[in-house]
């Protein structure tokens, strides 16, 4: 739940030379400024909402489309109204297996998204960097690797990981080593061995944080790109929330860009609503995080970036489309 906001007219108070009263929208407007740390005046700027609309290209993950062939999936992709992708390599008829690369598959997916002009945004490289199962964590480190190596056969150097969890059953789930010291530096040594190697090929690895995982708030996040630079964020704010978080909402969407903004080559679409053990990530516009907020955070960044909408089904894409445009008309 949100907290209460009360609002009070102080439209007929003036002080000397004073400009005329901002409304509530203005004034979050520039809450929203200096949160990132951009000028005042700039953030309030009625062009705000067309920056926003200029620079952030809609996308999706093409898993929500896998199970249909891949002329059918890029052409529903486009049609739906979205200009960029972050591939996941596989559809019904053609499916490249990134542990045993076929180039003329790799090539036949990119070219049908680039008939389409579908723009390749992210590279999925996700998979846990610190699991206990030595043989899945080898496996893949496998895969990025290749990723790493052969990014431009894909046209796109961003390459997008979790930061993990010690927990054995599932890659999404807690552990207590990972608030541990340890296990922060376990996490931070993966990340930066991937970062090592991606330098050498020009590649850019790119993280995802989530409160279960190692990485697993703002100051943690902060840590980490700062203790491996080079090292890039995919923002997903949901992520970040806690059950007990969800009441502060606003302030930590503004702490998060105004810490962490620089760092974003990659950002995310999905929800937040508290649940018994936590929170649940449902798709876009079943949960209540603050969409006008987070998009005037993510337009004030004041550069192009590819928002992708997630935790899909594929009958579920034109609403949760129309719901994260009709956000951007409340900014």
């Amino acid at each position: 739940m949100k907290p209460t906001l009360i609002s009070h007219d102080h439209s007929s108070i003036r002080t000397p030379n004073a400009l005329p009263a901002l409304n509530r929208r203005a004034w979050l407007k520039i809450a929203g400024a200096a949160a990132v740390g951009l000028p005042l005046i700039a953030r309030a700027a009625p062009d705000l909402r067309a920056r926003a609309k200029k620079n952030l290209k809609l996308g999706v993950f093409t898993s929500v489309y896998g199970s249909l062939p891949l002329e059918e999936a890029a052409r529903r992709i486009a049609t739906d109204g979205f200009q960029c992708v972050v591939l996941d390599f596989a559809f019904a008829d053609v499916k490249f297996d990134p542990w045993a690369p076929d180039w003329d598959k790799a090539r036949r997916i990119t070219s049908t998204l680039t008939k389409h002009n579908l723009k390749v945004a992210g590279l999925f490289g996700y998979y846990n960097v610190v699991d206990p199962d030595l043989a899945r964590r080898q496996r893949g480190e496998q895969r990025m690797q290749m990723l790493i190596e052969n990014w431009k056969q894909f046209g796109c150097p961003i390459i997008s990981t979790e930061t993990g969890t010690f927990n054995e059953k599932s890659e999404w789930e807690e552990s207590p080593e990972n608030a541990t010291e340890k296990g922060y530096e376990a996490c931070r040594a993966a990340l930066a061995k991937l970062v090592q190697a991606a330098k050498k090929t020009g590649a850019v690895i790119s993280i995802e944080t989530y409160w279960k995982n190692v990485i697993n708030s703002i100051a943690r996040t902060q840590r980490v790109l700062k203790d491996v630079p080079g090292l890039k964020l995919v923002m997903d704010p949901c992520n970040y929330y806690r059950k007990e978080d969800l009441s502060r909402m606003d302030p930590m969407l503004e702490e998060m860009f105004r810490l962490l903004g620089k760092q974003v080559v990659l950002a995310h679409a999905k929800d937040v609503i508290a649940s018994a053990d936590g929170t649940d990530l449902p798709a876009a516009g079943k949960g209540v995080l603050d969409y006008p907020l987070y998009l005037r955070l993510l337009a004030g960044l004041n550069r192009e970036l590819a928002l992708i909408i997630e935790h899909l089904t594929l009958e579920d894409v034109p609403r949760a489309r129309d719901y994260v445009l009709s956000q951007f008309e409340k900014i």
